[in-house]
């Protein structure tokens, strides 16, 4: 496949700016040290033994379970690391296809690099593509999605106007501390550890419509589905399989015609992969191993270096600040709590955030603001469980809102407090 030189090459219109994702398409930090670094080792070593067996993994790949207390970023050296995330929704399977080696070739970057929210993207585009009898390409792919970063590792996001071609799944939490060891070998492609901290280039290239290509009419979206072995070995996706003299073909009932590759993801389907014997010279995998990149069997039995690995900076990222606005200070009149008309600016909280709260802090761990709530925490809770000891406030009421009847029932034994006057009263 002819592909551009770099990643900065373009072929068209339609500029893009690295617009934001979508609600969906956002993708939950795990935790670990803020500002870079990884959390800890924290799965079984049975489950990485039954993980080994599911997906069949080549024993002369050399999957090793890293030590306790390892990182993602402590592999020793001649070794990668790969995320379990990777194999379960990532469909992912071991030698790499050919398109994903060129995705990692193409954006210059390291697989260890490659967060699973990226993966599934890229395994989705490939079985939509290939169950549709579409042509599996990295031009096609940068149709649909552009390259991202979060929390220090690369992933995907749609394009904007792009046709949606599957939700990612909602819960993949903890997966920094789910990773084993591979021999780097292993994933035959010219990797690079590349910057995540560098601001990432421009791309322009039309989407894929109806007007720009000539097989949207075909493309139906798949959503995101985990699949068995059977399934990817019917989709070329996967090559290792304990019996070569044998074909998958894709029924909907036994002993009828073979039907479309595509009619796997359709909720109606009740038919199965079956595997149909064929002579020792015709194997599938004799015919499908063009589609994959197979380590070089030298280069599996060679020695490896001794030492720690170049995984280091894995994980690490600097957090991008936004410089505050300066504003001019406007000087209001104080008003009882809930009571005024009026308050004063930046006086309201926002939503979600606890009155009694100094501080409101994103998700993202970015930025934090700082919200003026009350001068005092006097009167913020009912006696004995209120805010004012510590306790929260029951129903508690945004600045600015009129307190509901149930409200005002749940606050009936709240300590009244003294108006404030608007003068101040004279010598006595």
């Amino acid at each position: 496949m002819a592909e551009p030189s770099s990643p900065q090459n373009v072929e068209g219109g339609n500029p893009e700016k690295r617009p934001l994702a979508a609600a969906d398409e956002d993708e939950a930090d795990d935790g670990g040290a803020v500002g870079g670094g990884l959390p800890v080792l924290n799965w079984s070593k049975s489950y990485f033994d039954n993980l080994m067996t599911s997906i069949q993994m080549p024993k002369e790949y050399g999957a090793i379970y890293p030590q306790e207390g390892d990182t993602g970023a402590d592999a020793p050296a001649g070794y990668i690391t790969l995320w379990a995330e990777f194999f379960y929704d990532g469909n992912l399977r071991l030698p790499l296809t050919v398109f994903v080696a060129e995705i990692l070739e193409f954006y210059q970057i390291h697989i260890s690099q490659l967060s699973p929210f990226g993966m599934f993207r890229i395994r989705n585009f490939e079985y939509t593509f290939r169950a549709h009898g579409l042509d599996v390409s990295v031009e096609n792919f940068r149709r649909f999605y552009h390259l991202t970063v979060n929390t220090g590792f690369f992933s995907f996001n749609q394009r904007q106007r792009s046709k949606k071609l599957m939700t990612p799944p909602k819960g993949v939490t903890k997966w920094k501390t789910k990773f084993f060891y591979i021999r780097a070998v292993a994933v035959a492609a010219k990797m690079t550890l590349r910057n995540v901290n560098a601001d990432l280039p421009t791309e322009n290239i039309v989407v894929a419509t109806a007007k720009t290509v000539s097989w949207f009419s075909r493309l139906q979206p798949i959503e995101l589905k985990r699949l068995d072995n059977n399934e990817l070995w019917v989709l070329r996706m996967m090559l290792t399989r304990p019996d070569r003299r044998a074909r998958p073909v894709l029924w909907e009932k036994s002993g009828e015609d073979a039907v479309g590759l595509w009619r796997m993801f359709d909720p109606t389907f009740e038919g199965k992969v079956e595997l149909l014997p064929c002579g020792e010279r015709e194997g599938f995998n004799l015919k499908i191993v063009g589609n994959f990149r197979v380590p070089d069997r030298a280069a599996l039995k060679a020695p490896l270096p001794q030492g720690k690995g170049d995984l280091g900076v894995l994980g690490k990222f600097q957090v991008k600040t936004v410089p505050k606005k300066h504003t001019e200070k406007k000087h209001a009149e104080k008003t009882a709590w809930g009571r005024g008309k009026k308050n004063p600016e930046g006086s309201v909280a926002p939503p979600l955030v606890s009155q009694a709260a100094g501080t409101y802090r994103s998700c993202y761990r970015r930025y934090t603001d700082y919200v003026v709530v009350s001068d005092t925490l006097e009167g913020l809770g009912v006696p004995g469980g209120g805010a004012a000891v510590g306790g929260t406030a029951a129903s508690a009421t945004l600045a600015g809102e009129k307190r509901k009847p149930e409200q005002t029932a749940a606050g009936a034994g709240e300590i009244k407090r003294r108006k404030l006057q608007s003068k101040r009263a004279g010598p006595t």
